[in-house]
């Protein structure tokens, strides 16, 4: 019995130092990959500023419709631009600033986590986008740009199969597919449409070993790196093909994407919609730049976005003036 006590004491102080070790390891990682300030993202509407420059912004609170109304200072272009961000619910508030400083109006809107939405991304119901549709018969009619960044780009992907009120179309880091949503508890798609599940490619189709490094990075607490999950779930899904998105657009499209995207295949996504109909559609993708462009150094709000500062900051400069120019060739000067 002494002999077994030890053995157990031995377990229990091997096992007792391994999680010390981990703990260790997890805090040195909380520190080696802090949250980017210029990713940060704010999902309390009270909280955000009533004026930016050149603009003035104001709550918009209409049932589905959640988000702000920028109006710019000197209105100089007709229509309206339309934009939100991705699976961190945002409403890439400030892209949404500086397009407004420049004379558009724009509406920067969350799409589900606020009141009368979807409180988690999952079954999202595409009709909400009329509320936007009214919104701008009212207040902005003209040219109508929908600006959407990863998630957000696969609802402006399926908003334009399905609406053809949308003149032109921004897509950043995005998808060929309509993917599973993100309530891990039920197993559902993005989005509905007309009250059913729109097809989708499932998580379950990934590769094991994707799936177990996902989840050794998250023991670690390291950047989660996503896109082999992404990948091989596309690439071993057998209904794929249900879950693609048309293309229906009779405007412009606009798709950028770092070829260093580390959370899913949008370098390959962005050339596949580029190539829809040359001479209105194309793509343009970065060397060096991650899922997301701007100051960061490849990683935000836990996961691996790919890229390097350098790349990222790069990219958004460069995406920047590419979008700069087609705007104002979308939406006429008054």
């Amino acid at each position: 019995m002494k002999k077994l006590g030890k053995v157990l004491l031995a377990i229990l102080g091997v096992l007792l130092a391994l999680a010390l070790l981990l703990l260790a390891v997890r805090l040195v990682n909380g520190f080696r990959y802090p949250e980017p300030p210029a990713l940060a993202v704010n999902l309390d509407p009270a909280s955000y500023p009533t004026t930016v420059p050149g603009a003035t912004v104001e709550r918009v609170d209409l049932d589905r419709l959640q988000g702000f109304h920028l109006s710019p200072d000197t209105p100089s272009h007709d229509g309206l631009v339309v934009i939100w961000g991705g699976s961190d619910g945002g409403p890439d508030f400030a892209r949404a600033a500086r397009i407004a400083g420049q004379g558009y109006h724009v509406l920067s809107l969350f799409f589900f986590g606020q009141p009368g939405q979807q409180p988690i991304l999952a079954e999202v119901p595409l009709e909400a986008f009329e509320d936007a549709l009214r919104w701008r018969a009212e207040h902005a009619p003209g040219p109508l740009t929908v600006i959407g960044t990863s998630k957000g780009a696969e609802l402006a992907l399926a908003l334009q199969a399905r609406y053809p009120d949308i003149d032109n179309l921004v897509v950043y880091a995005p998808t060929t597919h309509t993917w599973q949503g993100l309530d891990f508890a039920t197993e559902k798609s993005s989005w509905t449409w007309a009250g059913e599940p729109a097809p989708y490619v499932s998580f379950r189709h990934a590769d094991p070993q994707s799936v177990t490094a996902m989840f050794a990075a998250m023991l670690l607490n390291t950047p989660v790196r996503l896109y082999e999950q992404y990948a091989s779930a596309l690439a071993n899904d057998p209904d794929a093909e249900r879950a693609a998105i048309p293309f229906k657009l009779s405007g412009h499209l606009l798709a950028f994407a770092g070829e260093d995207d580390a959370m899913w295949p949008s370098a390959d996504a962005a050339r596949h919609w580029g190539a829809q109909a040359p001479g209105r559609t194309e793509a343009h993708t970065y060397p060096g730049a991650g899922h997301l462009f701007g100051a960061h150094d490849g990683w935000a709000g836990g996961f691996a976005m790919g890229g390097n500062r350098a790349g990222n900051e790069a990219a958004l400069a460069a995406s920047d003036t590419v979008l700069d120019a087609s705007l104002a060739a979308w939406h006429p000067a008054r």
